[in-house]
C-alpha cells in the first residue's frame, strides 16, 4: 500500500525542513552520486508501481499553504510555536503571545497565524516538534457554489482548495476556527555551546497524538491508496525500464569531477530560467549555447561594475578562463542535459500517475485565471521519500511556471 502525504517543503539530509531538491536537480547538486540517487528513486517507484515491492520509495503530494508553522514541546516540556526562524542559528521559538508579538514584531500576518496556533495548540497533550503549513482560519475560510454545488473554499497562498459542504471533510473545516497540515516530525538536542538544535526524525505524522481540540481542523495528509489503483500500463513500463537503463549508461560516460563546480552551479539557474521562459532543454546543442551567452552576459555585467582598471583585468581573464572551462567541458555538459531530460521524462510519467489518485480525493484545487474565474488545477507537486528517509521534489516544473504566470494572485471569489 503506497502513502501519498500532502507535503511540499523538504530537507534533504538530516537538518530542518527547508529545501526540496528537484529530481533532475540532482545531477547539478550531487553530481555522480545525486545522478545515481535520481535513478534510484524512478526505479523504486516504478517496481512499486508494478507490484513489485512496497517499501522502497513512499510518494507524498504537496498543500500549498502559508506560513509554514511549528508546535513542540522544548526539552523542558515547555510548549512554544514558531515558523521557520525555529531554526535559525539563534532559534526564535515563542513561549507566550508577548514572545510572538516580540520576536516577529515586522509581520503582522504571521504574528496572527502564530497567535492563534498557540492558543489552540497550547493545552494540547503530546510530546515532539512538529511543522505543518498553515490552511486557513476564519477569515480567509468561506462557502462557494461551484458547479452548482456548495463547498467550503479557502486560499491559504496560490492555490484555491474546495471541499463539498455536504462532506465529513467539509463539516470538518466548517467546524473549525483554524486549520494547519502536518508533515515533518523533529528532534531536538542542544549542541556544544547549548543552543538548541532541530534535526529531521521523520516525514509524515500521527495528527492523532496532537489532540488540539474541535475547533482545529489537522490534517497529517496521508492517503491510503488501495493496491493496483495506480499501476504503470505495460506501455509506461516499458518506457520506464529504457529511461532507467538510458539513464545509467549517460552516468557512466560523464566524467563529473571534470567539471567545475562553478558550471553546476550556473546550469542549475541557467536552465530555471528556460523554465520561467516555458521551456526545459528543448533542444541541447541551443541551450547549451544560451548557456554560454548566459555566462559571458553575467560576467561582462560583472566587469562593468568594477571602477579600476585592474579590478576589470583581473575579471576579464577570470571570464576567459571560465568560458574556457565551459567550452573544454562540452561533452560532458551536454551528456548531463542530456541525462536530466531523461530523469524528467521518468518523473513525469509518476506524477501524471499520481495526479490521477488526486482526482478521487474530496479537497479539489483551482487556480484564479487572469478574468477572475476558477480554472481546475493539479496539486502542486509531490514528494518521493525512500526507505534511509531522504526526499525529493517531483513537480511538473514547466506547469507550474506557467500556472504562475496565469494565476492572479489577488483575485477572490465572486459573490
Amino acid at each position: 500500500m503506497i502513502l501519498f502525504e500532502q507535503y511540499f517543503k523538504l530537507y534533504e539530509e538530516a537538518g530542518p525542513n527547508k529545501h526540496l531538491t528537484h529530481l533532475e536537480e540532482l545531477v547539478l547538486t550531487n553530481k555522480r552520486e545525486g545522478a545515481q540517487r535520481a535513478i534510484s528513486y524512478l526505479s523504486s517507484l516504478s517496481e512499486i508501481l508494478d507490484s513489485n515491492t512496497d517499501k522502497a520509495v513512499n510518494a507524498t503530494v504537496k498543500y500549498d499553504g502559508a506560513p509554514a508553522v511549528v508546535v513542540g514541546r522544548d526539552l523542558d516540556g515547555k510548549f512554544f510555536v514558531g515558523s521557520k526562524s525555529v531554526f535559525n542559528a539563534e532559534p526564535k521559538m515563542n513561549y507566550s503571545i508577548k514572545d510572538i508579538k516580540t520576536n516577529h514584531a515586522a509581520s503582522a500576518g504571521l504574528i496572527d497565524k502564530l497567535v492563534q496556533t498557540f492558543v489552540h495548540f497550547k493545552d494540547s497533550n503530546f510530546n515532539g516538534v512538529y511543522q505543518g503549513d498553515f490552511l486557513f482560519d476564519n477569515e480567509i475560510k468561506d462557502t462557494s457554489s461551484i458547479d452548482g454545488e456548495e463547498h467550503v473554499t479557502f486560499k491559504p497562498n496560490t492555490i484555491v482548495y474546495a471541499v463539498p459542504v455536504n462532506s465529513k471533510e467539509g463539516q470538518d473545516i466548517l467546524n473549525s476556527n483554524i486549520g494547519i497540515v502536518f508533515h515533518t516530525e523533529y528532534e531536538m538536542q542542544k549542541d556544544e555551546e547549548g543552543k538548541i538544535r532541530f534535526s529531521t526524525k521523520k516525514f509524515g505524522v500521527d495528527v492523532s497524538t496532537l489532540d488540539p481540540g474541535p475547533k482545529v481542523y489537522v490534517k497529517d495528509a496521508y492517503f491510503e491508496n488501495d493496491s493496483g489503483y495506480i499501476t504503470l500500463t505495460d506501455e509506461e513500463s516499458a518506457l520506464v525500464n529504457n529511461i532507467i537503463s538510458k539513464s545509467s549508461e549517460l552516468v557512466e560516460d560523464i566524467n563529473f569531477d571534470s567539471i567545475d563546480d562553478r558550471i553546476y552551479l550556473g546550469l542549475n539557474t541557467y536552465i530555471n530560467t528556460e523554465i520561467r521562459q516555458g521551456e526545459f532543454l528543448k533542444d541541447i546543442d541551443v541551450s547549451f549555447q544560451q548557456f554560454i551567452e548566459w555566462v559571458e552576459g553575467r560576467l561582462d555585467r560583472k566587469i562593468d561594475s568594477l571602477k579600476s582598471e585592474k579590478g576589470k583585468a583581473k575579471a576579464t581573464e577570470a571570464k576567459t578562463q571560465m568560458l574556457s572551462l565551459v567550452e573544454s567541458g562540452k561533452q560532458d555538459i551536454v551528456n548531463i542535459l542530456k541525462l536530466q531530460i531523461l530523469i524528467k521524462q521518468g518523473k513525469d510519467i509518476f506524477i501524471q500517475k499520481y495526479n490521477n489518485i488526486m482526482k478521487g480525493v474530496s479537497m479539489k484545487h483551482y487556480l484564479f485565471d487572469s478574468n477572475g474565474d476558477l480554472v481546475v488545477t493539479e496539486p502542486e507537486g509531490y514528494v518521493a521519500i525512500d526507505q534511509t528517509g531522504n526526499a525529493i521534489k517531483f513537480v511538473d516544473r514547466l506547469e507550474f511556471s506557467r500556472a504562475n504566470f496565469a494565476v492572479d494572485p489577488s483575485a477572490k471569489f465572486k459573490k
